[in-house]
């Protein structure tokens, strides 16, 4: 794998990529020339220490336990509630290079967390109990400028979107250790998350579009990325056609919004 600086113009997928449109699960993400951004959720003394060493570590943190990253900031704000949960009142952005990304990809694993096709043999992805010390999944991606309707104001969540997947990737043992070491930055989003759970929170849609628009500006412009990764553990991860790929492509398959 070479290392390189990717073009801060957007990314062009695949003609294989373009055709197949929804059915393949798309890295979204925001990314420039230097690196790639996702999000993690802490409670204050790991993140407040996270913040003030651009690094993980401390007492309480624990380097070989599972830690999941997130590209998705809409994602990231319905798994925190909005940096409202319990142990997760910090929501960080952190920014790793293409190649860090790349590194802890090459040893993922994609899991099945479908409970239709767990288990069948060629499905392209291994069960959700597996995947050893690195594990990427899809799930239904979560609109960050509307909330789910119908739902009350104290229960308020970003909208599912069962069309679009959200990557999350797993990381234990040396895999979490490499990701701490190779952080580049750690900035501390916990404000803009609550003021976009506020935003979702207002009672007419009307309200919240113009709410949105008025934080649009601090918002992340989050477009597809393919991570530089032979094509081969590509379509393993379910980036391109594959069995993994169609696997994913059944979540929520006829229910879409």
């Amino acid at each position: 794998m070479t290392s390189r600086r990717r073009s801060e113009e957007t990314f062009i997928p695949p003609p294989e990529v373009q055709m197949q449109g929804n059915d393949i699960p798309s890295f979204r993400g925001e990314w420039d020339a230097e690196g790639v951004y996702v999000y993690q959720a802490y409670r204050p003394e790991i993140a407040d220490w996270a913040l003030e060493h651009q690094s993980f570590g401390g007492p309480t943190w624990k380097p070989t336990r599972m830690t999941w990253i997130k590209p998705s900031f809409g994602w990231m704000l319905y798994r925190s509630g909005y940096g409202g949960k319990s142990g997760q009142a910090k929501v960080l952005k952190i920014k790793l290079s293409h190649e860090t990304i790349a590194r802890l990809l090459s040893d993922c694993k994609c899991v099945d967390s479908n409970r239709e096709t767990q288990g069948r043999k060629g499905n392209g992805a291994t069960p959700h109990e597996g995947g050893g010390n690195g594990r990427v999944q899809w799930d239904p991606e979560r609109d960050l400028f509307s909330p789910e309707q119908g739902g009350r104001k104290k229960n308020r969540e970003p909208r599912r979107m069962l069309r679009r997947r959200a990557i999350q990737i797993g990381l234990a043992g040396n895999l979490s250790e490499h990701y701490a070491n190779q952080i580049l930055s750690i900035e501390d989003v916990s404000d803009l998350a609550r003021e976009v759970g506020s935003a979702h929170g207002l009672k007419k849609d009307e309200d919240v579009a113009s709410a949105m628009d008025d934080l649009r500006s601090r918002l992340p412009d989050e477009r597809q990325y393919l991570p530089d990764l032979p094509k081969s553990k590509l379509i393993e991860l379910a980036m391109l056609p594959g069995p993994a790929a169609e696997r994913v492509a059944q979540l929520g398959r006829g229910r879409a919004r």
